[in-house]
Parts: structure tokens; sequence; C-alpha cells
């Protein structure tokens, strides 16, 4: 398991992907799925898009928590979100 980001608080998208190195699709935290793919799919049908998902995750617990069934394979990143274009305009 990867540890959690130190300095990724709250709801901030680009400092929690600054915070994070580890790929898409690469588990790095504990997660049950009792709700399956079409819960997860409906969860994520909530929002307008995978960043703001991923800003309402982090608002309630994520990455550690993941209390409204966004990120089932537990690799920090919800509904598809990917923090790749934020790492690299950094370089």
């Amino acid at each position: 398991m990867i540890a959690a980001p130190a300095q990724a608080s709250g709801n901030n998208i680009v400092a929690f992907a600054l915070a994070t190195s580890h790929p898409v699709g690469q588990k790095a935290y504990r997660r049950a799925n009792p709700l399956g793919n079409a819960m997860v799919t409906r969860a994520c049908g909530r929002y307008p898009s995978p960043g703001m998902a991923q800003e309402a995750f982090l608002t309630r617990g994520g990455p550690e928590r993941d209390p409204m069934g966004l990120d089932p394979d537990g690799d920090g990143y919800a509904c598809g979100w990917d923090p790749a274009p934020f790492r690299n305009i950094r370089g």
C-alpha cells in the first residue's frame, strides 16, 4: 500500500495530484466494494465531471475513506479522475 500524501488535504485536487505519484488504477488504499459496478456508476453519475467527483471525494474523507463509493479500486482517484494533467504542468 502507498502512504497517503502528506500535504494533500481538504478538496484541493491540484495539491493532491502533485502530492501523489502512483498511476491511475494502482491500489493505494483499502477498499471494500460491496455495491458493485452499477452502484459506482450511479454514484459517479451524480457529478458533472471527474474533477468535481474528486473534490467531493477528498472533502468527505478521501483518499483514506470512501463513504460515497467513488473509488472502488482504491487508487485514491474518484470516478476515473486522472492527476496526470496537473503533474505534467509541473514538469
